[in-house]
C-alpha cells in the first residue's frame, strides 16, 4: 500500500483535495499542451493517423492478445504467427524461415524495446510504414506519448473554436471522414478503403489485395490485419476519448511548425520514398516540437517579469548555437554545449514560473468575480489570454488583484504553520514567511521545493523533442566528469548539431514555395542560414545573443555547414562567390507538387 506524502497531506489541510491535484504536478496545459515526460517521437505518427481517422484518442487494441504471451510481444512471436498464414506467407514455416521474417520485421516494420536487436526483445513500437500501423497499439498506452499526438491534431486541424476537436471541420487534415480528405491518411493509406460505418465498425478498414506496396509497408498490413480490427477508442474515469483543442503560448513557432509539416508532406509525400521520408517526417516533428517548447519557455520566462506574453509577431525561438561538425571539431563542439548548458540553466526558473501560473488559476478560479474570466479564457483556443489575465492579476492590475493577493498571503501563512507542525522541509517554510517576494511567487517556489525533482521532467522533455542522439534528431548527449567542492560526479553534456536527416528535411523543405502554386523556390546558401536563425533560433555563423564566439570559429563553423551540404548532393556553385552558392533538391519530379 503506498505510504501518504506528508507534503500532500500539509497541502491538502490548506486546500481542496481537487486544487491539490492541480498544483501538485509539472503540467499546465492551457500553456504547455502535453506532460511533461519522456516520449518517443519515432511511436507518434500512428496515433495521429488513428485519430485523424476516428476523431478520438486510441484505448486498448488487439496486437498483444494476437501475438503476445504472458502480457508481451517478441519479433519471434509476430513471425510465428505470419508465417502460418500461407496464403500471405509462404516457405517461412521453418526455424530458418522464421528468423528469416523475423529480421525483416525488425528491418522494416518493429522496433524492440530500448531499440534492441535480436529477435527474443520486447517490441515497442511499429513503424508508421503504412496507415494500418494506427491498428497496432502500440505502446500499449496512448498515456505513454504524453498528449504529444493530441497536440499536433489539433494544430494541424485548426479548428478555430470549441473546446474539443470536432469530426468534419474543414481542413488539409480534416477527422473523422475518411482518406480523401486528409492528406495524411491519403499518403500513407495506399490501397485502403472503408465498408460500413466509419465511425462504430472497428474492421471497416479493408486493403485492395491487387495494391502493389514495398515490403515495408506490406508486412505492416499483413502485421494490423492479423489483428483483425482498429483498437476501440479509449475508455476509463480518469481518461477522456476527446482530443482537446489546445495550442501552446508560443503561437508563431506553431504556425511555422505546421506549415512545415503540410508544405513537406504535400511537395514530397509521393516523391521520396517511404524509407527515406519517414526519418525526414521525423526530423521534421522533431524541430516542430523542440521549437515550440524552447520558444514557450522562453515566453515564460519573460511572462514572469512582464506578466504578459509577447505579442506573435514580436516572438522569437531560444537561440542555439549549433555544431556543424557534429562534434568532430572540439571547439566547436565546446561552444555548442556551452550554449545549451546556459539554456539549461534558466530552464531551471521554469517550474517556478508554470507552479506560479497554476497556482494563480487554482486561486482566481475560486473567486467569484473572476472565475467567469478565467474559465472564458480556458475555453478560447487562444493560449495567450489565460497568462495574460493571470499575470494582470499578480502585477495588480486587475480589479481582483487586491483581494486575491490577500487570499495567497492567508494561504502562504496557514501552508507555513503546518509545515512548521508536521517538521517538513524547512527552506519551504523560510520562503513562504519571505515578506519580500510577492505571494504567488513565495507559494509556488515552496511548492517547487517539496515536489522535488522537477527539473528532471523538463530535461526529459527537452531530450525526447531533440531526439538526442538519434540519426534523424537535432542534438548529442556525452558523458563528462565534473568535480564541485573536492568532489567528481558524472554528468551529461549536450550540443545542437544538424544531423543529414535534419539537414536533408529542412532542405527540401526551403526550397519550396509556401504559397499555392508550382515550381521549388530559388534558395541561395546564405538565405538557408538565415531562415535556419530567423526561424528556428539555430546559429551558425553568428553568435547566439550573451555569447561572444571568436570569428574564426564562425566562419569555420560555416565551413561545415557548407561542405556536408556538398557531400549530400544538395549544395552547388560555379565559384566562390556567395551569391552563386545555391541549394538544390535529390528529389525532383519534371513538374512539382501543388501546394495548397
Amino acid at each position: 500500500m503506498r505510504q501518504a506524502n506528508p507534503a500532500v497531506n500539509a497541502l491538502e489541510e490548506v486546500f481542496q483535495k481537487k486544487q491539490v491535484k492541480e498544483l501538485w504536478t509539472s503540467n499546465y496545459s492551457p500553456v504547455l499542451p502535453f506532460t511533461t515526460q519522456t516520449f518517443a517521437i519515432e511511436a507518434v505518427l500512428p496515433a495521429v493517423m488513428y485519430m485523424f481517422r476516428t476523431g478520438h484518442r486510441r484505448g486498448m487494441g488487439k496486437f498483444v492478445a494476437n501475438f503476445g504471451t504472458d502480457g508481451k510481444v517478441h519479433i519471434e512471436d509476430v513471425a510465428r504467427v505470419l508465417s502460418e498464414r500461407s496464403e500471405w506467407f509462404e516457405n517461412f514455416e521453418g526455424d530458418v524461415g522464421q528468423a528469416i521474417l523475423g529480421d525483416l520485421l525488425l528491418t522494416y516494420s518493429l522496433e524492440n524495446k530500448q531499440h534492441a536487436l535480436g529477435r527474443s526483445e520486447q517490441v515497442q513500437r511499429v513503424f508508421p510504414t503504412h496507415y494500418f500501423a494506427s491498428w497496432i497499439d502500440l505502446p500499449p498506452k496512448v498515456t505513454d506519448l504524453r498528449n504529444i499526438p493530441e497536440m499536433i491534431v489539433a494544430l494541424l486541424v485548426d479548428q478555430k473554436e470549441g473546446t474539443y476537436i470536432e469530426t468534419g471541420v474543414k481542413s488539409k487534415f480534416t477527422i473523422g471522414t475518411g482518406f480523401e480528405d486528409n492528406i495524411l491518411l491519403k499518403l500513407f493509406g495506399t490501397g485502403t478503403s472503408i465498408e460500413g460505418q466509419h465511425a462504430s465498425n472497428l474492421k471497416a478498414d479493408g486493403f485492395d489485395e491487387t495494391e502493389l506496396v514495398g515490403i515495408d509497408q506490406l508486412l505492416t498490413i499483413r502485421t494490423a490485419l492479423v489483428c483483425g480490427e482498429r483498437p476501440q477508442k479509449l475508455k476509463g474515469a480518469s481518461e477522456s476519448a476527446l482530443i482537446p483543442n489546445r495550442r501552446p503560448l508560443a503561437l508563431l513557432a506553431t504556425k511555422n511548425f505546421v506549415r512545415d509539416f503540410s508544405v513537406f508532406i504535400q511537395a514530397y509525400g509521393e516523391l521520396i520514398p517511404r524509407q527515406s521520408l519517414l526519418p525526414m517526417i521525423e526530423s521534421c516533428l522533431s524541430l516542430g516540437i523542440s521549437t515550440i517548447y524552447m520558444s514557450t519557455l522562453r515566453l515564460l520566462l519573460e511572462w514572469e517579469h512582464t506578466g504578459e506574453v509577447v505579442p506573435v509577431d514580436e516572438q522569437t525561438p531560444w537561440p542555439l548555437f549549433v555544431d556543424c561538425s557534429s562534434g568532430s571539431d572540439l571547439g566547436l563542439r565546446k561552444i555548442a554545449e556551452e550554449c545549451l548548458d546556459d539554456c539549461m540553466r534558466r530552464m531551471d526558473r521554469i517550474p517556478v514560473v508554470l507552479m506560479c501560473l497554476r497556482i494563480l488559476d487554482v486561486v482566481a478560479s475560486d473567486d467569484d468575480d473572476v472565475k467567469g474570466e478565467i474559465a472564458a479564457a480556458k475555453a478560447n483556443v487562444n493560449s495567450t489570454l489565460l497568462p495574460n489575465l493571470l499575470g494582470s492579476i499578480r502585477h495588480n492590475n486587475h480589479k481582483t488583484s487586491g483581494f486575491i493577493h490577500r487570499d495567497l498571503k492567508k494561504l502562504c501563512t496557514a501552508l507555513s504553520d503546518v509545515l512548521e507542525k508536521a517538521e517538513e522541509d524547512e527552506a519551504a517554510i523560510q520562503v513562504l514567511r519571505n515578506g519580500n517576494i510577492d505571494a504567488s511567487l513565495r507559494m509556488a517556489e515552496a511548492l517547487v521545493i517539496l515536489l522535488k525533482n522537477q527539473r528532471d521532467k523538463y530535461v526529459q522533455v527537452l531530450d525526447s523533442s531533440f531526439m538526442v542522439d538519434s540519426p534523424h534528431g537535432l542534438a548529442k548527449k556525452r558523458a563528462i566528469f565534473i568535480t564541485m567542492s573536492g568532489r567528481r560526479r558524472k554528468s551529461d553534456a549536450r550540443s545542437i548539431v544538424l544531423t543529414n536527416t535534419m539537414l536533408d528535411f529542412l532542405v527540401h523543405r526551403h526550397l519550396r514555395k509556401e504559397k499555392k502554386g508550382k515550381g521549388l523556390k530559388d534558395l541561395t546558401f546564405v538565405d538557408f542560414v538565415t531562415i535556419l536563425r530567423n526561424r528556428y533560433g539555430l546559429f551558425i555563423d553568428q553568435s547566439p545573443p550573451g555569447m561572444s564566439i571568436p570569428g574564426e570559429m564562425l566562419l569555420k563553423n560555416r565551413a561545415y555547414l557548407e561542405r556536408r551540404l556538398r557531400d549530400l548532393g544538395v549544395l552547388m556553385g560555379v565559384n566562390d562567390a556567395e551569391s552563386m552558392k545555391r541549394l538544390k533538391p535529390r528529389f525532383v519530379e519534371n513538374e512539382a507538387n501543388d501546394i495548397e
